[in-house]
């Protein structure tokens, strides 16, 4: 029985991991694809290169968790509040910044996707409660 409610703990967190990871390789190696996919001013590529490592890093705890997530409550909180707040932020950007070149969906998409993962991993906090503290 604890290890069926564990099953979404683990989902969601290949799934975070997938993202992470998929974007802080776009980051921390074609940054350019990312600025040009945003349709925004043009940025120097090394200014955002460095949210690559950090993402990738958060990819590799991902995984870490999900092969021992025991006392892993720390992690998955810091996952969940991270993507809330992402989140929040891309729909903040769709709602109240008006940009002539914006492209709606490559903000609205992942925005979507990030609140998702957030409420999956709050869901997965209250069901792994024993395992994750």
């Amino acid at each position: 029985m604890a290890e069926k409610k564990n099953q979404l703990l683990r989902v969601v967190l290949v799934i975070f991991a997938i993202m992470t990871l998929g974007y802080g390789i776009l980051y921390l190696f074609f940054p350019q694809i990312q600025i040009d996919a945003a349709g925004g001013e043009p940025i120097e590529p090394g200014w955002i290169r460095w949210f690559g490592g950090v993402l990738i890093a958060l990819g590799i705890g991902s995984i870490m968790a999900f092969r021992n997530p025991e006392k892993q409550g720390i992690y998955v909180t810091l996952a969940c509040i991270g993507s809330l707040l992402t989140s929040l932020a891309l729909f903040y950007e769709v709602i109240f910044v008006d940009f002539a070149d914006f492209n709606l969906l490559t903000t609205l998409i992942p925005a979507i996707i990030l609140f998702i993962v957030a409420v999956l991993f709050w869901l997965s906090l209250r069901q792994s409660k024993e395992l994750l503290w």
